[in-house]
């Protein structure tokens, strides 16, 4: 399977700018969507935003170079058609709505090319409650980020029975070369791995 080289982001808010700025900063052609030209250009300010944060974070200790650089592989666009007419992968970060949802990915079936992957970055929302409107299940899969995912540098993917191997580990290599620690979950999880741990551990007894 060829490599994943053009990525798109659906949804510019916290955690979809974060993503697409991840992908920009370790050499992924990024084309960031969302709904409207204001709501477009408040991302810009937001890119600017992160490029700021990462300059001034001791844990990566970006420099201006990299991330002029980041910016640079940046296109932001409110065209559904044309964000995703060359993607490798779309990452949708939409809000957690089953319906909005299902009105992105029955767009996109018709308007993605057929090489596209499908991502969700849903955290409440089970891959397979939504492969069935993506017209390709087996391009499909959940690709979740961290808030502040610079710092909380993980990728936990997880596929349904429909997912092709070749598109999963793809992704797994998609997540490596953007600076994630991939986590691979072979079936279903509601919530996945880090939002389990994050639950249980909260309600662990603190002793004093």
């Amino acid at each position: 399977m060829p490599a994943i080289t053009k990525v798109t982001v659906l949804g510019t808010g916290v955690l979809g700018s974060q993503i697409a700025f991840q992908a920009a900063y370790f050499g992924y052609d990024v084309t960031a969507y969302d709904i409207s030209d204001e709501i477009v250009e408040k991302a810009r300010e937001r890119f600017a935003g992160l490029a700021t944060v990462c300059q001034s974070d001791e844990i990566i200790a970006a420099t201006p170079e990299k991330e002029t650089a980041a910016l640079a592989h940046l296109t932001l666009t409110s065209d559904l058609g044309d964000a995703v007419a060359d993607a490798d992968l779309v990452i949708e970060a939409a809000p957690e709505s089953l319906d909005i949802k299902r009105d992105i990915y029955t767009k996109l079936a018709n308007l993605a090319p057929a090489k596209a992957i499908f991502a969700t970055n849903s955290s409440t929302l089970l891959p397979s409650d939504i492969k069935d409107f993506t017209g390709r299940p087996d391009r499909f899969l959940a690709l979740h980020y961290a808030n502040h995912v610079w710092r909380h540098n993980t990728a936990e993917i997880m596929g349904t029975v429909d997912t092709d191997p070749e598109v999963y580990a793809a992704v797994v290599k998609f997540a490596e070369g953007s600076g994630l620690v991939p986590i691979e979950l072979k079936k279903e999880k509601a919530g996945y791995v880090l939002n389990s741990l994050e639950r249980s551990a909260s309600s662990w007894p603190v002793y004093y």
